[in-house]
């Protein structure tokens, strides 16, 4: 069963200019690879080390972690995976993702 939103879009939800950075970045673009929601997980697990929306010293660029969550919006999880990201035992930041879900 798929989650129900409250209507409102991603672009509606996150900073006008962080979703177009996200959209823009390279980084972004390269997750159109991965099609399973346990391969975002792998990629979260792999590759965040912050929460934050923005890259470490740099306004423009968009963190990994918001190109992730941007990524699980497009997939449009289902209750069963959200409760997978709640419990996740092995990465804060795979929980942290959830978070802003």
């Amino acid at each position: 069963m798929e989650i129900q939103t409250c209507g409102k879009l991603i672009d509606s939800l996150l900073e006008k200019v962080l979703c177009m950075n996200i959209l823009s970045s390279d980084y972004f673009k390269e997750l159109y690879r991965l099609k399973t929601y346990h391969e975002v997980i792998d990629e979260i697990y792999n590759q965040d080390d912050h929460v934050e929306p923005w890259m470490t010293r740099n306004c423009r660029g968009p963190s990994t972690a918001f190109c992730l969550l941007y990524k699980f919006f497009t997939m449009k999880l289902t209750i069963k995976q959200m409760h997978g990201l709640l419990k996740h035992p092995d990465s804060l930041y795979i929980r942290a993702s959830r978070s802003f879900c």
